[in-house]
């Protein structure tokens, strides 16, 4: 027991030294294209690249260009390749590390996404952003993210 005790106190204490030692994030280091992965506990996955927009406030606009991976319904499967647009706004807390986005419109003429909502995290090191999606009411979608290199 003292052994455990012993080390959540060590990890209590490490955890602001190491929050002061991580890179701050600015409203730049968010902006760019991300690409990764959507997946509902029901077996949908879809692939994604976010363009993101955020202002030196904290607003954030981009869009989600989804392409249809899997899907479990059987009449889904001739949709399967096909993509569609979001268009997303929110707000990011670059102290906190966290990016909220809804969807607000969709170009999805074969009818292949539904607008969603999102809360997530950065990781510290500014390069993976990933968390959880509304998905229709139930909150189990889960989207993770990479952020593409910078190009100078």
């Amino acid at each position: 027991m003292r052994a455990i005790l012993a080390l959540l106190v060590g990890l209590l204490l490490a955890g602001p030294a190491a929050a002061q030692a991580e890179k701050p994030l600015t409203p730049a280091d968010l902006s760019g294209t991300w690409r990764g992965e959507w997946i509902s506990a029901r077996g949908f996955l879809y692939a994604t690249i976010l363009n993101l927009r955020v202002s030196p406030d904290g607003l954030a606009t981009g869009n989600f260009a989804w392409t249809l991976k899997t899907s479990p319904r059987a009449e889904e499967q001739a949709k399967l390749g096909m993509g569609a647009t979001e268009y997303v706004s929110g707000r990011t807390n670059t102290t906190a590390r966290t990016v909220t986005l809804a969807g607000t419109r969709k170009d999805d003429p074969n009818e292949v996404i539904g607008l969603d909502r999102y809360k997530m995290v950065v990781s510290d090191d500014g390069r993976v952003m990933g968390g959880i999606t509304w998905n229709h009411g139930d909150w189990l979608g889960q989207i993770i993210l990479r952020r593409e290199a910078l190009t100078q």
